[in-house]
């Protein structure tokens, strides 16, 4: 992945989007959106991350009260893990993802976005049997500045 030219600073709000190439769509049903949701979720984290070891269900069992219910899924809205980023808001579109960020440690957002741009496309490659790129070489960031930006 090439290298970014600006720099981000920390404590800054910033929008960016990361887009599939080719116009291809990486969220084809629900289970693909789940799995954003729980990717900007997991990947948010600078501790080394364990699928393995942090599955649903023990998060569920030990963390009960911090445990929102979305139809048949449940999602953690709540710990105390070590975050490169605070995900004000996305928007997950079948082609390309919005994110509303503020970074919280150096580095944070290309660090974050690093780790979710890969974990997503594993998951996508798997799923539908591909190899190769799934996104656009650098994601876009815009830094916003007041209300209008």
């Amino acid at each position: 992945m090439p290298q970014r030219k600006e720099k981000f600073i920390t404590g800054e709000i910033y929008h960016l989007t990361l887009r599939v190439l080719d116009d291809n769509l990486i969220f084809k049903d629900v289970n693909d959106y789940y799995r954003g949701i729980f990717s900007i979720y997991e990947f948010n984290n600078a501790s080394p991350v364990s699928i393995f070891i942090r599955r649903r269900d023990r998060i569920v069992e030990k963390r009960r009260e911090k445990v929102c219910d979305i139809g048949s899924r449940t999602i953690l809205i709540e710990d105390e893990r070590d975050k490169y980023v605070e995900i004000l808001a996305f928007s997950f579109m079948p082609n390309h993802i919005h994110l509303l960020v503020r970074q919280l440690k150096d580095n944070g957002i290309s660090k974050f976005m690093q780790k979710t741009g890969i974990g997503l496309a594993k998951y996508f490659n798997k799923k539908y049997g591909r190899k190769g790129y799934v996104f656009q070489d650098t994601f876009k960031s815009v830094r916003i500045k007041d209300d209008n930006r």
